[in-house]
């Protein structure tokens, strides 16, 4: 009775013990399975998840992109969603869910061109923008800036909120907020953010081309990145 007792016992616990590695092994593959949301166009040094990629390389749901000094970057999301543009030292990590897009910006700068709704968090700050738009996030040492390019932001920080109208900027600085409308930028400024919006055109045009040609991109997984 007792050996028969002891069977049952073990057998049960082989049978928990086989359960807990399916949903292992199941929870691992849908990790593996991540969406896919974008190409990478890359200048320069580039890094997705910590490995050099070149143009073409697959951004998954949940990727880290980021530039090295001198170099740019642009996510083209997919089905034509839009494109993501990093200028130089910038990091990004980009997540999708119910058709709204989400950057968590760590540093740098980065231009949002999208058709669909988008938000922009960096640290307590939180840009959102319901519908299609055009605007620019950047952290420096002078504290986060916001630029409207095209339509209104939102901006959310701490417990207070302000509407961003089209051609105007926020910059916020500790506790304190400035509004303004778009002064005239520097001839070096202003190539800072005319220059990724006259590549982006040329850009994806080359990266459709590739893939109508029937060329393959370098796929690289946000769980397991390749070395």
């Amino acid at each position: 009775m007792k050996r028969k007792a002891i069977s049952i016992l073990l057998l049960l616990l082989s049978a928990a013990r086989t359960w807990d590695l399916k949903a292992e092994t199941r929870t691992r593959s849908a990790m593996g399975r991540s969406a896919p949301i974008g190409e990478v166009i890359a200048n320069g040094s580039v890094f997705l998840n910590g490995v050099r990629v070149t143009s073409g390389s697959t951004v998954f749901n949940g990727g880290s992109l980021r530039t090295a000094r001198e170099a740019r970057a642009i996510l083209a999301l997919r089905a034509g969603a839009g494109v993501i543009a990093l200028l130089p030292e910038s990091e990004v990590r980009v997540r999708e869910a119910g058709r709204r897009w989400t950057i968590e910006l760590a540093q740098g700068t980065v231009l949002v061109r999208a058709r669909e709704a988008t938000e922009v968090l960096s640290g307590r700050v939180l840009v959102r923008s319901p519908h299609g738009n055009w605007y620019r996030v950047a952290t420096s040492g002078e504290g986060i800036r916001v630029d409207a390019l095209e339509n209104p932001v939102r901006v959310q920080a701490e417990r207070e909120e302000w509407r961003l109208a089209a051609g105007h900027s926020l910059l916020l600085q500790g506790g304190a907020a400035q509004v303004a409308p778009q002064s005239p930028p520097p001839r070096r400024a202003r190539r800072a953010v005319v220059l990724p919006a006259l590549v982006v055109g040329a850009l994806v045009v080359t990266l459709a081309l590739t893939v109508a040609r029937g060329e393959r991109s370098k796929v690289v997984s946000p769980v397991a990145p390749q070395r």
